[in-house]
């Protein structure tokens, strides 16, 4: 067996996915329009961070998200989804070089039967100065403003570092994200009232009691870390959505049916779907989870090893107007030689 291409990787790592019947419930008629997309955005100098994202209840589809590498000058990637992402990728392959902690990707919506526009993450982190130039450089000045504003208003303990901009949609908003710390999370899980206070420093105002409870049981369950996500509309106001990823905190595909059998991330899914946000799909969902390694012939005629993995990363909980919106379930699909 020759090495791999991205896109084979790819494919091998989707239909291990959708193996064992669960392409229909998991992710219905997307999963073919996922499959020819998705490769193009395979670009860079080593396989990108790919995540699969399903809805744990409703109606069944997959997205993509594609976080970029390293890349060499003029990377281009050949899909119309793409927008106008040269000049993006042109200064992001020269900021990857300086800042090893920053990352460029793009999220694709395979739901629909005309693929979008696809949606632009960067992640600067810590390097606000990187702000503008990216934005800038993809087209989106604007969005700089909206995210630097945004996080000057942020409370203490509630840093910003990374955003998504859905190009191509007149008045969409900015969706702005960050990682809470430890010690933020356990006081927010422990007080609500100290929950009602950040969003209200952040200019969020679309909560009451019983969503702080929601959100501040769900991070004391958390067994890992947690990011949050507030959209900012074009003139600054906070949209009446907020969600949160909890992430499982599952390093190895291998640890993975326990934690969801009777561990930490079983009695999380089940506060879900216990709350009417979840159906018994996760437990399917769950069961896709693998890790193989296989010798492959290299380019230079040597043998080498590449390495295949597939586990649930984080779930996200969604809430607008105070309802709670069906929860999705992310999984890392990756591929690569091994060292």
């Amino acid at each position: 067996m020759r090495e791999p291409t991205y896109g084979q990787a790819f494919q091998a790592l989707l239909l291990q996915a959708a193996d064992e019947g669960r392409a229909g419930a998991l992710f219905g008629d997307s999963l073919a329009r996922a499959r020819e997309a998705a490769p193009a955005f395979l670009v860079g100098e080593e396989f990108p961070g790919v995540y699969l994202e399903h809805p744990l209840i409703g109606d069944p589809f997959l997205d993509v998200t594609v976080l970029l590498k390293r890349l060499e000058p003029r990377t281009r990637i050949d899909s119309p989804a793409a927008g106008g992402h040269g000049a993006m990728l042109d200064w992001y392959a020269r900021a990857r070089r300086r800042y090893a902690d920053v990352t460029c990707g793009f999220e694709i919506d395979t739901d629909k039967r005309e693929l979008p526009a696809a949606a632009v993450h960067f992640q600067p982190r810590a390097h606000a100065e990187l702000v503008r130039p990216f934005c800038e450089a993809a087209g989106e000045p604007r969005a700089a403003d909206l995210y630097l504003g945004q996080g000057a208003r942020m409370p203490a303990g509630w840093p910003l570092s990374f955003f998504g901009m859905f190009r191509g949609r007149p008045g969409s908003p900015l969706r702005v994200c960050g990682y809470l710390g430890e010690g933020e999370k356990a006081a927010c899980a422990a007080e609500p009232g100290r929950l009602a206070a950040a969003f209200d420093v952040a200019g969020f105002t679309a909560y009451d009691e019983a969503m702080l409870s929601q959100v501040s049981k769900l991070m004391a369950m958390a067994p890992g870390g947690l990011d949050f996500q507030f959209d900012v509309l074009p003139d600054g106001r906070v949209c009446p959505t907020f969600a949160i990823d909890v992430q499982f905190g599952i390093e190895r595909p291998e640890a993975v049916q326990a934690s969801f059998e009777s561990g930490p991330s079983a009695a999380v899914m089940d506060l879900l779907e216990g709350w009417g946000a979840a159906d018994v799909r996760w437990r399917q969902a769950a069961r896709s989870s693998f890790a193989r390694a296989l010798p492959v012939e290299l380019e230079d005629g040597g043998i080498g090893r590449y390495s295949f993995a597939l586990m649930p990363q984080w779930v996200k909980a969604r809430w607008t107007n105070c309802e709670l919106q069906p929860a999705k379930l992310y999984h890392l699909a990756h591929a690569g030689l091994l060292g």
